[in-house]
């Protein structure tokens, strides 16, 4: 968790899918077994290190993908006849609510599948495939640049507080709500700043149970 820059058991938690409890217990090796091998895999991938590392201390820490394989799944994809080279994101199985101070809307799980993105389009952006997640919005508070049901890209590895963009989206966890959100800078002091003038949608500033998930890159969205 340290080599991986993750500071808590809920911060894992959210990179891996895997619950917080369930972490806990394996932190403090509670119960007369280890974890499942289905557990330890998606944990070493959360932490970026190798599996067998995790499970027994053998082998190198490092997770090394096999000879040409490219950072983020590639997958053919057919349409109208042609061929072209598409980057699977996975589609994270939460929900992102655009906003903040709504009580009601499911944290579990939505989908577990892959959004395609042409990989030239990645490219071009300088976006590290491995890093990209696919959220589907609900809430209003970014309305109307997001409406409910939007799809947005979020880039994990764009995080960073000095490297933060004034007036961009991000997707940020603030109270233990994950909503998207722009971030602006206001006298010294970021503030999480909505889209929607609705005086319920005022901004928040940032304070330290603020977590950014990254920035949002890109928004899929349909028209009927």
């Amino acid at each position: 968790m340290q080599a991986a820059g993750i500071v808590s058991q809920s911060a894992l938690a959210r990179a891996s899918g895997i619950p917080q409890p369930t972490i806990n217990r394996i932190l403090k090796g509670s119960g007369k077994k280890g974890p499942e091998m289905n557990t330890l895999i998606t944990l070493a991938e959360a932490c970026n290190v190798a599996t067998q590392w995790l499970m027994d201390g053998t082998g190198p820490m490092e997770r090394t993908p096999p000879p040409g394989e490219p950072e983020g799944e590639l997958v053919k994809v057919s349409f109208d006849d042609e061929q072209g080279d598409f980057v699977g994101v996975r589609m994270v199985a939460r929900y992102i609510h655009a906003g903040v101070n709504g009580a009601d809307g499911d944290l579990e799980f939505e989908e577990d599948t892959m959004l395609s993105v042409r990989r030239s389009w990645v490219i071009e952006k300088g976006l590290p495939a491995g890093a990209l997640v696919a959220i589907r919005v609900i809430g209003d508070s970014m309305y109307p640049t997001l409406k409910r049901g939007n799809v947005v890209i979020v880039n994990t590895a764009d995080k960073e507080k000095h490297k933060l963009i004034d007036g961009a989206m991000y997707a940020v966890n603030h109270n233990g709500k994950p909503c998207v959100k722009r971030l602006e800078l206001n006298g010294g002091t970021w503030f999480l700043a909505s889209d929607n003038k609705q005086p319920e949608f005022r901004s928040r500033a940032v304070d330290e149970s603020t977590e950014v998930l990254g920035r949002v890159v890109r928004m899929e969205a349909d028209f009927i």
